[in-house]
C-alpha cells in the first residue's frame, strides 16, 4: 500500500487511515487517549481495542489487517 511509511506505528497507522474521532466513537474513548496511542508501548494498539479498530477498518473497507495492528512484519 504505503510503503513510504515504514517507520509508521499501528496507532499512527490506524489514526491516519480512520482518523482519530472515528477510532474514539468505535472505542468508547476520549479523542486525547486515542492521541496518546502512539507514544505508549511503541505505538501500538491496546489489545482491549484492537477488534473495534478492526471492526471500524472493515466497515469503512480500508485495508487494515491484524497483523498491522500489533506491528508485526506480512
Amino acid at each position: 500500500m504505503d510503503n513510504c511509511r515504514t517507520n509508521e506505528s499501528p496507532a499512527q497507522k490506524a489514526i491516519r487511515l480512520l482518523g482519530v474521532k472515528a477510532i474514539a466513537w468505535e472505542c468508547d474513548l476520549t479523542t486525547d487517549a486515542v492521541y496518546k496511542w502512539p507514544k505508549l508501548r511503541e505505538g501500538r494498539i491496546p489489545s482491549k481495542h484492537q477488534p473495534a479498530v478492526l471492526a471500524l477498518a472493515s466497515r469503512r473497507g480500508v485495508p487494515l489487517t491484524p497483523a498491522e495492528l500489533i506491528g508485526v512484519a506480512a
